[in-house]
């Protein structure tokens, strides 16, 4: 009996000890999870930031960089250029869509739309739009109601698949549709159209086709969009609708494309309430849809929607959508900010740098390229466009989106292999418009002066290379409009673009503004056949980067500042009555003045001070191009991408405390949280990236390898520039007040210059900047004690 109750005691014992294990795993892996779920910087994302005030950002659900981006198109047409605007009807769900831009709209395709009607025959065919009674947006997730159908929408989304969930409240007078409107597009009644299409086929729980449209911002040739619509329940009745006219039970429509006609047309599928009911909540009708996406056929639609959402899982799709986008933004790690809203404005500023180009690698239908490994080469599409992306958006992708630049940049080059040319703007597989100067050079050229992809020969150098000299030497004529560089020979024989004698111009027929991108890039080809070793090549490039001195006009002084970039005409006279703060109609200037692009000469700052008269006169231009506290002004404007480098002039003549000074007024001011965040166009994540890159204190000088010192927000920042390698900033004794920079070290080495090159940082570093409450008196100047020039190179120093 003894040796029973001594077992039985040692097995109660044992029962407990294993109990008091298993509730502490449970305990531990509870921690682990709640501590993963506050470490998720997803939670910061604020998808409405930018939506307002001409942002123009789109909110809804996608991937980083996916094809898919499905979300709702209003009838605001002034700024539905993303499909979202905070007021207006929803007048169509679609699947394709732009984010951040100007312009005419592009896309808005393939509409799948919920309502109810009391049959068939009486669904509103030509007004079916409705208000919102709310709306809600998070990552990889929307969810709104349509106030005319008492219809509730979830939204969210696979890389080629948009994922619909309808909740219907049952209504005795009224049955559940799903319209599919093949006809839907963005448009301004400009370019944008629809071109055609067909409703392949129609049964009760599928619906697949094709559309074919054209035009938008890029005036592009006609893309071709093919769908395949599945539903988790089985629809009772269906057909197929063209204008006002329903057929029922038809299982094809063809329509051709009628110039000055756009016909509705598309598909539709009946629910039958009782049939179909959640069983959870008998008064409501819930039902799922996945819509395949592809540029191929409507098979491969279908094949990626049952791939990428098996058995209609809405959920696991939101949670998958949410796990990429955490992948991405948490290659930068943030703590320790200044103020409370930072890391919301940080993260979602990154987020909408990720939105567009689309990596539509596997669905280019015009072309498969292979590497020498046989895998596919990367194909991305809607660059919109790289005349905006270049300056902040890509040197970001340098340092936390390395394999992506790689892979951009690949296609880039894959491109101009296959159309002649590297786009600037890219859009539903068409190249256009190019606004300024062949910007992908600048791209190449900084990729590859950062050594990126040389460790797996990942990009052809040499093909990369032709594809430079392309656009230095050849001229696109007629398609001077949508790559290439637009009135190249006149460049090269005068140095110059000239201004024609009769003073009309184009839209981009801008000479003033494309002489100074043409040398802007000429110095980054210069740069890249320097370290090719192609002397002869580095010769030519340096000194056709000098062409913009021949618009510096030196002896018009205006409100104190001495000479400016002005219009020149073919006989070598300048147009000196032209008004420097002038921004109206079509002027030799892309979207800015002449006040503005005189300072935008990224390349050679140095030989800018000098030309404008030295650095104290330079300081006191400087000074009057700020005074404007709005920052939106004929002298700077924040929300315009030539202006954005301009804040960081202050470097060049040993002032970079004002530099400071400025950016932290400048972001304080003009970005915030909610709708009107950002102050302009997002212009594809680029005002996000310019203020990201200020956040953490450094800013790159666009097209070349280095970055520049500024002021950091954050106590400590961690960009994973890979897997295993990561660039520390730490700033000591931030706060509110501590704003200017006292010391540095970099990699543990006094650092007293106010910039530093990738290759300082490119296997890991730490930047450690010490702050303080007052100008330092020994770092930031121009010169070291030993003579040591201590502010960026220019090239006039080469």
């Amino acid at each position: 009996m003894l040796f029973i109750f001594l077992f039985l005691l040692i097995f109660n014992i044992l029962i407990e000890s294993c109990k008091l294990k298993v509730n502490a795993t449970a305990l531990s892996y509870r921690k682990i999870n709640e501590r993963a779920e506050i470490d998720k910087v997803t939670k910061f994302v604020d998808p409405l930031i930018g939506t307002q005030n001409e942002g123009h950002v789109f909110p809804n659900p996608c991937l980083p960089y996916g094809i898919v981006k499905v979300g709702f198109d209003t009838d605001d047409i002034k700024d539905n250029h993303a499909g979202y605007t905070v007021n207006g009807s929803i007048t169509g769900i679609s699947h394709l869509h732009v984010s951040g831009t100007g312009g005419e709209p592009k896309y808005g395709v393939i509409s799948q739309f919920p309502l109810t009607s009391t049959s068939l025959y009486t669904i509103p065919l030509r007004n079916y739009t409705s208000l919102r009674s709310f709306e809600h947006f998070e990552v990889g997730y929307s969810k709104f109601g349509l106030k005319r159908y008492n219809v509730t929408v979830e939204l969210t989304a696979a890389r080629r698949t948009g994922v619909h969930r309808y909740t219907f409240i049952k209504n005795k007078q009224n049955k559940a549709f799903v319209l599919l409107d093949l006809s839907h597009i963005l448009t301004q009644g400009g370019s944008s159209r629809y071109r055609g299409g067909s409703i392949y086929s129609v049964s009760p729980s599928q619906i697949t086709g094709v559309g074919h449209y054209s035009g938008g911002w890029n005036e592009g040739s006609k893309y071709t969009v093919y769908f395949c619509s599945q539903f988790n329940k089985n629809a009772s009745s269906f057909g197929t609708f063209w204008k006002n006219f329903i057929n029922e039970n038809a299982t094809f429509l063809s329509s051709f494309d009628i110039p000055f006609d756009t016909p509705d047309i598309g598909a539709v599928l009946g629910f039958d309430f009782d049939s179909n009911m959640d069983e959870r909540h008998e008064s409501k009708l819930v039902i799922t849809s996945r819509v395949g996406i592809s540029f191929l056929s409507s098979d491969q639609a279908c094949k990626s929607a049952q791939e990428e959402v098996p058995n209609f899982d809405f959920e696991k799709t939101r949670e998958l959508a949410v796990n990429a986008w955490e992948t991405e933004l948490s290659k930068i790690r943030v703590d320790g900010e200044v103020r409370s809203d930072l890391k919301t404005i940080f993260y979602s500023s990154l987020y909408r740098t990720m939105i567009i180009p689309s990596d539509r690698t596997g669905e280019n239908p015009k072309w498969s390229s292979y590497d020498n490994e046989g895998k596919l080469v990367p194909n991305y599409d809607d660059f919109y466009t790289l005349w905006d992306t270049f300056r902040s958006t890509i040197p970001l992708f340098t340092l936390f989106q390395q394999s992506r630049v790689i892979d951009i940049t690949r296609s880039l080059i894959d491109i101009y292999q296959h159309e002649g040319y590297m786009p600037d703007g890219r859009s539903g597989m068409s190249n256009g418009i190019t606004q300024g100067g062949s910007n992908a050079d600048m791209v190449v050229a900084e990729v590859f002066l950062k050594n990126l992809g040389d460790n797996n020969n990942a990009i052809n150098w040499t093909l990369a290379y032709e594809a430079l000299l392309k656009d230095a030497e050849y001229d696109p004529w007629e398609r001077g409009i949508f790559e290439g560089r637009m009135f190249l020979p006149y460049y090269k024989l005068l140095g110059y673009i000239p201004f024609p004698t009769y003073r009309t111009l184009g839209y981009t027929s801008v000479p003033c503004s494309k002489t100074i991108e043409y040398s802007t890039n000429d110095w980054s080809i210069a740069l890249v056949a320097k370290k090719l070793n192609k002397t002869d090549d580095y010769i030519k490039y340096h000194s056709r980067a000098k062409n913009w001195e021949n618009l510096w006009y030196p002896n018009m002084t205006v409100e104190g500042a001495k000479g400016f970039i002005l219009p020149r005409f073919i006989n070598g006279s300048f147009d000196t009555s032209w008004n420097v703060i002038n921004t109206t109609g079509y002027t030799p200037y892309y979207e800015g003045s002449a006040w503005e692009y005189s300072l935008d000469i990224l390349h050679d700052v140095k030989r800018l001070i000098y030309l404008a008269g030295g650095p104290q006169a330079f300081e006191r231009r400087l000074d009057k191009t700020f005074k404007n506290k709005s920052y939106l002004t004929p002298y700077f404007n924040i929300g315009n991408e030539p202006d954005f480098f301009h804040p960081c002039l202050y470097h060049y003549i040993g002032k970079q405390w004002k530099s400071v000074k400025l950016i932290r007024d400048i972001l304080k001011r003009k970005y915030g949280k909610g709708p009107g965040g950002i102050p302009g166009n997002d212009d594809s994540g680029a005002m996000g990236s310019w203020f990201a890159f200020h956040a953490m204190g450094i800013y790159p000088m666009a097209g070349q390898d280095i970055y520049l010192i500024n002021s950091p927000h954050f106590s400590n920042v961690t960009i994973y520039l890979s897997q295993n390698t990561t660039f520390t900033i730490l700033a000591k004794n931030q706060s509110i007040e501590n704003i200017y920079v006292k010391s540095v070290k970099l990699n543990g080495v006094n650092w007293n210059k106010t910039w530093f090159r990738h290759q300082d940082i490119k296997n890991g570093g730490i930047l450690e900047v010490e702050m303080g409450d007052e100008v330092s008196t020994t770092w930031g100047i121009i010169n070291g004690v030993n003579g040591e020039s201590l502010v960026p190179p220019s090239m006039s120093d080469y």
